[in-house]
């Protein structure tokens, strides 16, 4: 398997990963299996956002520690740390069960957020 695109001692916060199909480059995803991600199911933890998608269906995959990224979002997210879901067309929502991460901005449909 092709490693990420950046890799600090050792570690990689932009891993390849098998996309799932529908997935389009700058979603929210889920893990949908070992080693792979998708739009998931609405109410599925938020684990990154796809970075980009290869012909051969691997893609890199921002996960937490890449930093501050933007994504989509459905209704109102607040600052601060929230717990976030993906909503399963690839966008992202504040909902229970989720991943709890720190919103810097947000903003009609979009915010920013530190994975």
């Amino acid at each position: 398997m092709r490693t990420g695109d950046l890799n600090f001692n050792g570690q990689t916060s932009f891993p390849a990963m098998y996309i799932d199909d529908g997935t389009q480059v700058g979603d929210a995803v889920t893990l949908t299996g070992p080693g792979r991600v998708g739009r998931g199911a609405d109410g599925q933890p938020l684990v990154g956002k796809v970075q980009k998608i290869e012909s051969d269906g691997i893609g890199t995959v921002a996960l937490e520690g890449a930093g501050f990224t933007d994504i989509s979002t459905v209704g109102t997210i607040a600052t601060g740390y929230q717990t976030l879901v993906v909503d399963g067309a690839g966008k992202v929502k504040a909902g229970a069960g989720g991943t709890r991460l720190l919103v810097n901005i947000a903003q009609a449909g979009q915010a920013n957020i530190k994975l």
